[in-house]
């Protein structure tokens, strides 16, 4: 079966300004673009310092970890490309780009909106890139979308004023809109999913038919930067679905509360597309929960199977315990998975049930032993810091690390985002909880690595100092693992 694109267009031979995936993207060709319609922007104020500190995520150092291209950015490429708008993307930190040169290559291509994606941690790093900008240029239009900003609108829009309008939800639907009405800020201000200054009442941006959105526009990627998580292989991220119906506390949903899917037959052609037109050898599946639908994963089985695909190329995905049955994860390895990461969060069933995750202990020590017994590789979380958790059952929580030997295990310390449940319980003060910093740098750090001290929330049961301390124990007793020898000890392959 060959490909199949859904509605994506190529804007090549407009001026020469959008650059194909043929090899490496220099600075040098970025900087020739002559002009644009829309300068979409992963930020930062410092891309030495955070390239380095991507390093040292690593589990090996030839193996990468979380250094996937942003699929997020590439539907909106794509959305723009439909549209016929001239669209670049920059990488502050795998393109190398400080923020003179940011102001340079905006001050000649001239885009009329500049659109910027941030987690928590970033957007005090738009709010100082938007500032330089508007300095500079100040009829530049700046608008920022992602996880925080759609979690707190109003509040980014008080707390950056180079900032001219968020955009809560997904915006592939509602992009060509934006540019309708860049000149009218009165009916901008109503548009689904728009935030500004003057609106009132809002939504966020819900896609209902995922189909009709283009695939995603890896064409503008310089893939070569994009190493993607654990394999060697060339990787590239697919969602089969986005929303999520549980009400884990720790988690903002960012996608909505409902479930919507995309066809089967669709995500199997993105594949084919992406192995053909990108050399893709390894997916990562991002839904945030993945396989839900029984009938629906037993199609797309068939599919990968019937096609070849399971072949051709290997993928990984993140679940939930409780949905881990034997069969299941033998269907999984024939179809072509690797790797399974599991949220675990705590080792004590009553935290577990705090926090609403839905799953006990005795599942997480059934979904790993056999996901090993299928020959695929396990790894996974828990978190420090949970309302209802001890240092004695984070110490529970590091022994059961050791018992369910996984490949790689991470213990973030908890940090209350904007739009969780969670955060609204410690400006409650429940569970004892209190938040020390509103500093948004601070949250999502890797503390682990730094120096210095993130101190954000803190317990009665837990201070803030007491959670890092933790964290240094627990990395000690779980060093890092060579994944050759974890095949031949661990696995039934």
């Amino acid at each position: 079966m060959r490909y199949r694109e859904n509605g994506s267009q190529s804007i090549s031979g407009q001026g020469g300004n959008v650059i194909k995936n043929t090899g490496k993207i220099s600075k040098r060709d970025i900087m020739n673009i002559k002009s644009l319609d829309l300068l979409l922007v992963n930020p930062s104020f410092d891309w030495e310092s955070e390239r380095i500190q991507r390093m040292t995520m690593r589990i090996e150092k030839d193996r990468p970890n979380q250094e996937a291209p942003l699929l997020n950015i590439a539907y909106l490429i794509a959305a723009a490309k439909k549209a016929n708008l001239r669209v670049k993307f920059i990488d502050m930190v795998v393109d190398g780009f400080g923020t003179g040169e940011l102001l340079e290559f905006i001050s000649k291509t001239k885009p009329p909106l500049i659109g910027f994606t941030a987690f928590t941690k970033q957007i005090c790093d738009v709010g100082k890139v938007s500032e330089q900008i508007k300095h500079k240029i100040p009829n530049a239009i700046i608008c920022v979308g992602g996880c925080h900003a759609s979690a707190i609108p109003k509040q980014t829009l008080e707390e950056f004023a180079g900032i001219d309008f968020v955009f809560c939800g997904e915006a592939e639907e509602q992009l060509p809109k934006i540019f309708d009405y860049l000149k009218n800020p009165g009916a901008l201000a109503k548009l689904h999913g728009v935030v500004t200054r003057e609106t009132n009442v809002f939504q966020p941006g819900i896609i209902e038919n995922l189909d009709e959105i283009p695939f995603p526009a890896w064409e503008e990627f310089d893939l070569t930067k994009y190493p993607g998580n654990v394999s060697h292989r060339t990787e590239l991220p697919i969602i089969t679905s986005r929303g999520c119906p549980f009400s884990c506390t720790f988690c903002c949903r960012s996608s909505g509360e409902k479930v919507r899917y995309r066809s089967v037959n669709l995500v199997i052609s993105e594949i084919e597309r992406n192995i053909e037109k990108f050399g893709c050898e390894t997916v990562h599946f991002y839904d945030e929960n993945f396989l839900l639908d029984k009938k629906r994963t037993r199609q797309l089985f068939f599919e990968l199977n019937n096609s070849g695909l399971n072949k051709k190329i290997k993928w990984t995905c993140s679940m939930r315990v409780d949905k881990v049955t034997p069969e299941l994860v033998v269907n999984m390895k024939k179809a072509g998975c690797y790797r399974i990461f599991f949220g675990f969060e705590s080792a004590n069933n009553n935290t577990l049930k705090i926090i609403k995750k839905g799953t006990n202990v005795s599942q997480m020590l059934q979904a790993v032993r056999i996901t090993k017994q299928a020959g695929i590789v396990p790894t996974g979380a828990f978190m420090i810091g949970l309302p209802g958790d001890t240092e004695e059952d984070v110490y529970k929580a590091i022994e059961l690390g050791k018992e369910l030997d996984l490949y790689s295990i991470t213990f973030p310390i908890l940090v209350p985002y904007p739009g969780t449940e969670i955060r609204e319980q410690a400006l409650k003060n429940m569970y004892g909880m209190r938040i020390i910093s509103n500093n948004w740098e601070y949250y999502g750090r890797k503390s682990i690595d730094s120096k210095e001290d993130f101190e954000i929330l803190e317990s009665a049961d837990l201070s803030a100092k007491k959670r890092r301390e933790l964290q240094i124990v627990a990395y000690s007793k779980h060093p890092k693992k060579n994944m050759e020898e974890y095949l031949r000890r661990s696995l039934r392959t």
